[in-house]
């Protein structure tokens, strides 16, 4: 569990240090935060049942406490927000 976790948890921390830096805007932010979820969900839906809800709750519980550790104002935090929405907007099959 931990690989697909670990992966996507890279990715987020890639993705919230590109909008930190100004090197993307709110509206990529949203469609890198789209794609995030789409890919990761897609991923976790090739995972027996029973398996997927752990999966989703790991990488939620990592960006709620990176989300945690920023102030509720930076553009860190604001982006893990995204991509912790994104996540629990896409449904699991």
């Amino acid at each position: 569990m931990n690989e697909i976790v670990e992966q996507y948890w890279a990715q987020a921390l890639k993705i919230s240090r590109q909008y930190e830096s100004g090197e993307v805007n709110f509206a990529d932010l949203t469609g890198l935060s789209e794609a995030f979820a789409a890919s990761f969900i897609e991923q976790v839906n090739e995972l027996p049942e029973p398996l997927r809800g752990r999966y989703c709750a790991g990488l939620e519980t990592r960006l709620t406490t990176a989300i945690g550790q920023h102030a509720q104002d930076s553009h860190a935090s604001q982006a893990l927000g995204e991509l912790l929405v994104s996540i629990n907007r896409t449904p699991i099959y």
